[in-house]
C-alpha cells in the first residue's frame, strides 16, 4: 500500500464511504477559528464586538445585540 491509499484508507468508513466524521472536524475548527467567542446573549459563535475582542467585555454588546449583524455563525 502506497502512503496515498494509507492516507485515503483512513479517510473513509468501513464500507469504504468518506467518514462524515473527519470533515465535520475539520468545518467545526474552521468555525471556531473564525468565530472564537461565544455570544452572551444567545450563546451562538460570534466573531467579537468590536472585531477581535471578546463580546462578553464589551458593555453595550447585550444592549445593541441583533442576530443579524453580520458577526454570528448561522450555520
Amino acid at each position: 500500500m502506497t502512503p496515498g491509499e494509507a492516507e485515503r484508507a483512513h479517510l473513509r468508513g468501513p464500507e469504504g464511504k468518506p467518514d462524515p466524521g473527519h470533515r465535520r472536524m475539520q468545518e467545526l475548527r474552521k468555525v471556531g477559528r473564525e468565530y472564537p467567542f461565544i455570544c452572551p446573549v444567545d450563546f451562538k459563535p460570534h466573531r467579537g464586538s468590536p472585531p477581535g475582542q471578546d463580546p462578553n467585555q464589551d458593555p453595550n454588546f447585550v444592549a445593541t445585540h441583533r442576530e443579524d449583524d453580520g458577526a454570528h455563525w448561522l450555520g
